[in-house]
């Protein structure tokens, strides 16, 4: 199995981050700003659950990626994909789960989860660790016509 590099896990997750950051700043996950305005009192709560939902729902999607492909839309960019530890197959969706609660922990230590990588040697990042995945580089593809 050849295991990604933390530097091709960092460009995926720069282009994941690109389409979280469409997400948050365009569909409407919290109080307009007029409603912010109006009530002054509430502005404080509705900054930490604007803050909450637009982490979650972002890394919740991902979540939900990986489960019905295997990978992220950064990940696919990259050639990258997520399998399971031992077999090498397919993570399971009990897995993809798994994932998705350890990715939050990741982010919740403010990334600290990723530096798991660099001193693993199956590059795997906290999440990896807890859902029992590790993430390895696609197989090259044979062009048609060539065995």
């Amino acid at each position: 199995m050849r295991y990604a590099a933390f530097s091709q896990r960092a460009r995926a997750l720069f282009i994941d981050s690109i389409w979280w950051t469409l997400i948050v700043l365009f569909v409407p996950l919290g109080p307009s700003t007029e409603d912010i305005l109006a009530n002054p009192v509430a502005f404080g709560s509705s900054v930490v659950l604007w803050l909450f939902v637009g982490q979650c729902i972002p890394i919740l999607v991902t979540g939900m990626l990986w489960a019905s492909w295997g990978t992220s839309p950064g990940k696919r960019a990259v050639r990258i994909r997520i399998v399971d530890a031992v077999t090498g197959e397919r993570m399971t969706a009990k897995q993809a789960l798994l994932r998705t609660f350890g990715y939050l922990l990741t982010f919740a230590t403010c990334g600290a989860g990723f530096l798991w990588i660099l001193f693993n040697q199956r590059s795997q990042a906290l999440h990896d660790r807890i859902a029992h995945t590790v993430v390895e580089l696609e197989p090259p593809q044979v062009p048609f016509g060539r065995d």
